[in-house]
């Protein structure tokens, strides 16, 4: 997960769309997201390992001779899962919307900072497959201001040149657009196959670069606070809300399902039950994905949102247990 977290994030500084100066400040800042959906695999995986130590040694079997009951695990199993779904309930809730909205002013800030996108002065940037070429000859001690800027693209079939004295990069906050203003330049237009040229003066002038709608408005959402989205009655603020509060959900339904799923035969190895846990639990993930798109379209009605998913897994599991009979091991 953490893997393609990095290669997100790789893929878009290639693109353009994020500066290369903040790639360790959004990791860093990822992190919480990353452990929101490790935890409830890793806590369900170790559940199920050490169970299955036990299967496999015949302790289980001398606890089922002793009477021990089934509702017995409950206890010892919850002293397990109960922190690490307060932990997690704590960065769903928390932790990751202020992460998030940490890395939205971090790049409102790189956006008026040339360094922070790799910037070289003196040196020519091949961009957009090669219809944009920007130069710059030197960046002031402020880390903003561009001096003698030149610029040329590709529009519509014309050839622009753009010169400017000075220019520096700024964010519409409203929407999400990143600029580059030019001062006390001009502009040089003309075609590949024609004669027709034209120059314009200008003492400002904004150009705006291009990025894909996502990096626009996807972190909007993730950066709001639970409160806000709790009192909200927006369809992608609430399905916003169940999914954060989900991870937390999936960790004590994941702990009771792995009771009956890590019972195994003394000689059967426990590697067949981990693999079925990991496969169940990408069901469950990816049931919970569909159910958000579901929730937000207006597809699955608001009241059932995610909740039916964790409804389904709960009830699974408390049918598992119990044809497993009133003793651990039985079955």
């Amino acid at each position: 997960m953490f893997g393609v977290t990095l290669g997100e994030l790789l893929n878009d500084i290639a693109g353009g769309r994020l500066p290369p100066g903040l790639l360790g400040d959004l990791i860093a800042l990822k992190i919480p997201e990353v452990l929101n959906t490790i935890l409830p695999l890793a806590t369900f995986i170790a559940v199920i390992w050490g169970l299955g130590r036990l299967y496999r040694d015949q302790e289980m079997a001398v606890m089922r001779a002793s009477g021990f009951s089934w509702t017995l695990m409950l206890r010892p199993l919850f002293n397990l899962v109960l922190p690490v779904a307060v932990l997690v309930l704590a960065i769903g809730l928390i932790v990751a919307p202020l992460a998030a909205q940490t890395a939205k002013e971090r790049l409102e800030e790189a956006y008026r900072t040339a360094s922070e996108w790799g910037l070289q002065t003196g040196q020519f940037h091949v961009l957009r497959d090669g219809n944009l070429v920007l130069y710059v000859e030197a960046v002031e001690k402020d880390g903003q201001t561009l001096k003698n800027v030149f610029i040329r693209q590709n529009k519509d079939g014309r050839e622009q040149v753009w010169v400017a004295e000075k220019g520096y990069y700024w964010l519409n906050v409203q929407t999400g657009e990143r600029f580059l203003t030019l001062e006390n330049g001009q502009i040089t237009e003309g075609g590949a196959d024609a004669l027709d040229f034209g120059m314009v003066r200008f003492s400002r002038n904004d150009l705006r670069v291009p990025e894909q709608e996502r990096r626009r408005s996807a972190p909007d959402i993730e950066a709001r606070s639970s409160v806000e989205l709790m009192t909200s009655t927006g369809l992608i603020e609430r399905a916003e809300f169940q999914w954060r509060l989900s991870p937390a959900l999936a960790i004590i339904i994941l702990g009771v399902l792995a009771i009956p799923l890590a019972h195994s035969r003394p000689r059967e190895g426990r590697g067949g039950r981990v693999l079925l846990g990991i496969l169940l639990y990408l069901v469950y993930a990816n049931l919970l994905y569909m159910s958000r798109s579901w929730v937000t379209d207006g597809t699955v009605p608001l009241f059932a949102g995610m909740w039916w998913v964790h409804l389904v897994f709960g009830i699974s599991a408390l049918y598992w247990l119990q044809r497993q009979g009133r003793k651990v091991g039985s079955g």
